[in-house]
């Protein structure tokens, strides 16, 4: 039913054989390593594909010899030792007949009887498995490069496509649920923590990274951050190439619409109990936006920009915050709803300032609506900024550092009245 001709050796191939319609269920591949003279079975019933189960396609990995995946009517498997030994594949495939395979692009390709087409994205791990690896207690699987693409893999329709996340694979290996702390830091090449993911529950660390802001407004930086998985077995957490976002009213920083990590060397750092492994990998320039004569220069002073932009907006939004908190403190405070408090009047003038009017259908948009905005310009595609952004943020940030001096100056020119028991 298939000839794979090994992409490795010379002379050697490999045959799967259908015999099911002759009332033949046994699962017959066979391997070759002298051009056809002599031929060996590899699947014998009892290593590892059923005696049930007829074959229908076997391939070798390009990359790794001896790496073998077998197409059956029941499903997918794959073999480590040359067709020795057998396992199954299956993971989330239906259980139907596997027509064709194909490795492609370092991705596991599959046809199947009426159930469409699969996809195994990134064959590095499978390809780095080994007997030691297995045997570890922990492994950390290099990463592949990741390309910095844009597209939604989110709100897909039923009939649509699955596409694969954007992102950084990172898959790693525990033969028991970790007890304690497990952390993946991503590392720029200047030495920069750029992200923190931890396991488990509100680990004070991640949750407390700071990436520099502007003025005097911290800005926590991972309390929506995602947790790694962290029980026992192969496991599979994707870093979709971004910053953390911009702060926002319920501390959590948003991953989608985040800047993206500019083309580059980086590093990730895995650490599980008292033991660090890193891996270096590449994030590469999409080449649709390179033919275009995008270059990853521009794409530098972009990031550059974005997290400016970003840093502005977190600050305005959490001088929002504060005034929101400092006016609802004073109102309890004085027992005064009516803001003739002192100090009351230029909270609210400060408020206005920042936060446009949702009262009415078509507001005048506010200093952080007019950081967002720009924000949004600058994030949605790839592109070298122009001179208006950098023009634009100059004069946001101005209007931003002279309110938030504003609000400092009345918090300590007013603290007894306002903070005070705070």
């Amino acid at each position: 039913d298939a000839i794979e001709p090994s992409p490795h050796q010379p002379g050697k191939a490999y045959i799967a054989v259908l015999r099911y319609q002759l009332g033949d269920p046994a699962p017959y591949i066979y391997r070759t390593s002298d051009y056809g003279g002599s031929w060996t079975r590899l699947t014998s019933g009892a290593n590892g594909i059923p005696a049930d189960h007829p074959t229908r396609v076997v391939r070798e990995d390009p990359e790794r010899e001896g790496l073998l995946y077998a197409g059956t009517e029941y499903g997918l498997y794959i073999s480590f030792d040359d067709g020795a030994h057998w396992q199954s594949l299956q993971q989330n495939l239906p259980v139907t007949p596997v027509t064709d395979i194909k490795v492609h692009q370092d991705d596991l390709a599959l046809s199947t009887m009426g159930r469409g087409f699969w996809i195994m994205d990134d064959l590095g791990p499978l390809r780095q498995l080994t007997d030691r690896v297995a045997a570890a207690e922990f492994h950390f699987f290099q990463p592949a490069d990741a390309y910095r693409m844009r597209y939604s893999s989110f709100d897909r329709a039923p009939a649509d496509p699955e596409y694969r996340p954007i992102g950084v694979f990172v898959d790693y290996y525990l033969s028991d649920a970790v007890d304690g702390d497990m952390a993946l830091e991503i590392v720029a090449a200047d030495g920069a923590v750029i992200r923190r993911f931890a396991s488990g529950e509100g680990d004070a660390e991640a949750d407390e990274q700071v990436e520099p802001g502007m003025g005097w407004v911290p800005l926590p930086a991972g309390a929506g951050d995602r947790r790694l998985p962290d029980g026992p077995g192969m496991h599979r957490f994707v870093w979709d190439l971004r910053h953390p976002g911009p702060w926002s009213e319920n501390g959590e920083r948003g991953d989608r619409g985040a800047p993206l990590a500019a083309p580059g060397s980086y590093e990730a750092r895995l650490s599980v109990g008292g033991e660090t492994v890193s891996r270096t990998f590449q994030i590469l320039i999409d080449p649709r936006v390179e033919v275009d004569g995008v270059t990853a220069s521009d794409l530098i002073a972009q990031e550059e920009l974005n997290l400016r932009i970003r840093d502005a907006l977190s600050v305005a939004r959490r001088a929002a915050q504060r005034i929101d908190d400092l006016r609802q403190v004073l109102e309890e405070r004085t027992g005064d709803s009516d803001g003739d408090a002192p100090g009351a009047e230029e909270l609210k003038a400060l408020h206005e300032a920042l936060v446009s009017d949702g009262s009415i259908q078509y507001p005048q948009r506010m200093l952080i609506d007019q950081i967002q905005y720009l924000y949004g310009m600058t994030t949605s595609a790839d592109q070298r900024p122009g001179a208006d952004a950098y023009e634009r943020i100059e004069t946001l940030e101005a209007e931003l550092e002279e309110i938030t001096i504003q609000l400092q100056r009345l918090v300590e020119t007013g603290r007894a009245d306002v903070e005070e028991g705070r």
